[in-house]
């Protein structure tokens, strides 16, 4: 199957130079693995005089291929293109994956970076498969084909983080677990959690513990069930947070909500957009026997969100 026109007609917006290097993948995460991949990318492009990018497929292929797995990003799209031009690529192209692209062979999308975006040189990680069925030995068929059409294709080595490989899917697993400094290892980062602060039940408040709740997309990977300490950024200010993302099961369990108590803050942030970095994991989510044994807890959480991040 030839790459459908939409698709031809997204690169062809997109094309960025006259001659590029690139690879392409979903990133989600932009993890070290990831950080590593870009970096050869960016480095090989110098030497060659090219303009190096990332070809990134939105949605994940998973959530085309297998429509009853729910979407679970670790980065928006837009904080991933800002990673990557962060990296020192020179531009991003998001790719809408659908059900006609997964029918196209590497081939058919190889031949497609090279006439839309002229490209010259093409960077793969150590697990790269793309194109219909996603196959095993597709850098040995874009090697074939560069050879045919004038590209170059290089392969990277995999990354080792304690004895594993760096994937989005640890990166996962760590959050799943809670493990936030593994998380951080995995990322080189913190993990990060932004959107804009919304009316909760205010519930907080009336306990002495106002908090600010911020509203995330329904897509977005959370951390376990739990209390955290966070760092918060408001007006360019950084203050520690102790942050619970959970369904307050004291109360009327339902959905999941991700609520801050910013220490040493006073002010109204409703409407603002919160930035937070979780760094750390204080406790489980607890169901309390009322609003007195919640309080004390409460307290407590403060405090060692305050001791963690002094």
């Amino acid at each position: 199957m030839a790459v459908p026109a939409f698709t031809r007609t997204q690169l062809a917006a997109g094309a960025p130079g006259p001659e590029t290097a690139l690879t392409i993948g979903v990133l989600d995460g932009i993890h070290l693995g990831h950080q590593a991949l870009l970096k050869r990318l960016v480095s090989e492009s110098r030497q060659r005089a090219l303009s190096p990018g990332v070809v990134t497929l939105h949605p994940h292929p998973l959530t085309v291929l297998r429509p009853e797995t729910p979407p679970s990003y670790l980065t928006s799209l837009e904080e991933r293109m800002q990673l990557i031009l962060g990296l020192g690529c020179d531009w991003v192209i998001p790719l809408t994956f659908t059900s006609d692209v997964a029918e196209v062979e590497c081939e058919e999308l190889g031949r497609a970076f090279y006439d839309e975006l002229h490209m010259r040189l093409l960077v793969l990680g150590p697990d790269a498969a793309f194109g219909r069925g996603a196959p095993r030995d597709t850098v040995e068929r874009m090697r074939v084909l560069g050879e045919e059409m004038g590209f170059e294709v290089l392969q990277i080595e995999p990354l080792i983080f304690d004895g594993e490989r760096y994937s989005s899917t640890a990166v996962r697993q760590a959050l799943e677990a809670g493990d936030m400094e593994r998380v951080a290892g995995l990322l080189g980062r913190p993990y990060h959690l932004a959107g804009p602060v919304v009316r909760g039940y205010e519930r907080g408040r009336t306990i002495g513990f106002p908090t600010a709740n911020i509203s995330v997309a329904a897509d977005r990977a959370l951390p376990a069930l739990g209390v955290y300490a966070t760092r918060v950024e408001v007006d360019g200010k950084d203050y520690v947070g102790a942050t619970n993302i959970g369904r307050r099961p004291t109360f009327e369990a339902g959905h999941i909500s991700i609520e801050t108590n910013i220490l040493d803050f006073d002010g109204d942030l409703y409407g603002q957009r919160l930035e937070l970095d979780v760094l750390h994991r204080i406790r489980g989510e607890q169901k309390f026997s009322g609003v007195d044994e919640l309080s004390a807890q409460i307290a407590d959480d403060v405090e060692s969100a305050r001791r963690l991040l002094s």
